[in-house]
C-alpha cells in the first residue's frame, strides 16, 4: 500500500534533521527578489498566482500605512511585516506538488521562504532547528474537507453526516487537541483502523504533505490529525478505510483516474485579507484550491493564520 514511497518517506524524516549550510545563501531581507515557495493550487497556475501577487504589490506601493495609525490598519498589525515586505521586494512563487521537493528547494537555497499552514509551519519548526518563522499571516481563513468525484453524491452525503455527528459529540474537537494542538514534541501515535468483513472499502488519498494534520512517519505509515478522523468515519459508516499514498498536486489525478474515491481537499476558501483602501483585492479568486468535477464534503478543519517559514540565519 506505502511500498512504492518508503523511499521519499526516508527521505522526508532525514530533511526534518538535516543542517543547512549558510555558504552562497544571503538573507532573504537583503535581496530584492524572494523566492517563494507554495504547495501546488489545483484551481490556479503558478502565472495567475504570480499576477495577482505582483498586483497586489503595485496596489500596496499606493497605499503604505505608517504602523500604529488609523483604525483601517488595526486589524492589519501582524500582517504589515509581510504586506510591507512585499513592497520593498518582489516575490517569485514556486509550486510544488509536495513538501519534501519544497523543503528541499529551501535547503538548497533555490527558495528563500515557504508559506504554510500554521500548525504545519509549527510543526516544521520544532522538529528543526534549522528553521524560523518570517512572517505570521492572520485573516487567511482556509479549510480542509473531503474531496470526491462529481457523481458521487451517495457518498459525500454519508461523510457529511459522519462529519455532523463528529462535530456534535466533540470528537473533531478532541482529535483536533490530541494530534495538533497538543502535539508538541511527541511522535503521534499510531491510527488504527477497524476492519469491517464483508463491507465496502473506501480509498483515501493521502499525502503527507502537512504535518501533523496529514502526517507520514518515518517508517512509511499514515498518521496524525486526518488519519485518526478518517478512522473514525470508517468506524460510523461501518466501511473499510484503505489508505493511498499521493502527491499533494497528483490528488486530482488520483480521483480522476478512479485510483481513490476521496482526496483531503486543502484550502477551499479563497482567502487572502487586504486593506479596504487598496480597492479591488488582487488575489480574490487567484488562490483556489478548487477543480470542476470535484465536490467537497463539509469542512472538518479550518485555521486562519498561515505562517512563512524559512532558513534560521546562523
Amino acid at each position: 500500500m506505502y511500498g512504492g514511497n518508503k523511499m521519499k518517506k526516508v527521505l522526508y524524516a532525514m530533511i526534518l534533521v538535516l543542517s543547512f549550510t549558510s555558504c552562497g545563501c544571503a538573507a532573504a531581507s537583503k535581496s530584492e527578489t524572494i523566492h517563494a515557495g507554495v504547495l501546488t493550487y489545483l484551481g490556479t497556475t503558478e502565472v495567475e498566482f504570480q499576477k495577482g501577487l505582483d498586483n497586489l504589490r503595485k496596489a500596496l506601493n499606493t497605499f503604505i500605512p505608517v504602523e500604529g495609525t488609523g483604525e483601517e490598519w488595526s486589524e492589519f498589525d501582524e500582517f504589515q511585516g509581510f504586506l510591507s515586505s512585499l513592497v520593498t521586494q518582489r516575490r517569485v512563487v514556486h509550486f510544488y506538488d509536495s513538501l519534501l521537493a519544497m523543503q528541499m528547494a529551501l535547503r538548497a537555497g533555490k527558495l528563500d521562504e515557504i508559506s504554510l499552514p500554521e500548525s504545519v509551519g509549527l510543526f516544521l519548526v520544532d522538529h528543526n532547528p534549522h528553521y524560523e518563522i518570517l512572517f505570521s499571516l492572520h485573516m487567511m481563513p482556509s479549510t480542509i474537507s473531503f474531496g470526491f468525484r462529481k457523481g458521487d453524491t451517495a457518498l459525500q452525503k454519508e461523510f457529511n453526516s459522519a462529519i455532523a455527528a463528529m462535530k456534535k459529540d466533540g470528537t473533531l474537537e478532541k482529535l483536533e487537541k490530541k494530534f495538533i494542538s497538543d502535539l508538541g514534541m511527541k511522535e503521534p501515535e499510531q491510527v488504527k483502523f477497524q476492519i469491517f468483513k464483508d463491507a465496502p472499502t473506501i480509498r483515501v488519498a493521502v499525502t503527507g504533505d502537512m504535518p501533523p494534520i496529514d502526517l507520514i512517519a518515518a517508517d512509511g505509515k499514515p498518521t496524525g490529525y486526518n488519519t485518526a478522523v478518517l478512522s473514525d468515519l470508517g468506524r460510523r459508516l461501518k466501511k473499510n478505510i484503505r489508505l493511498v499514498s499521493v502527491d499533494t498536486g497528483g490528488r486530482s489525478a488520483a480521483l480522476a483516474s478512479q485510483r481513490v474515491d476521496v482526496v483531503f481537499w486543502y484550502r477551499s476558501t479563497e482567502g487572502i485579507r487586504t486593506p479596504n483602501k487598496i480597492g479591488k483585492n488582487p488575489m480574490k479568486g487567484v488562490m483556489k484550491d478548487t477543480l470542476e468535477g470535484v465536490i467537497l464534503s463539509t469542512p472538518y478543519y479550518e485555521w486562519d493564520t498561515d505562517l512563512i517559514v524559512g532558513r534560521a540565519q546562523r
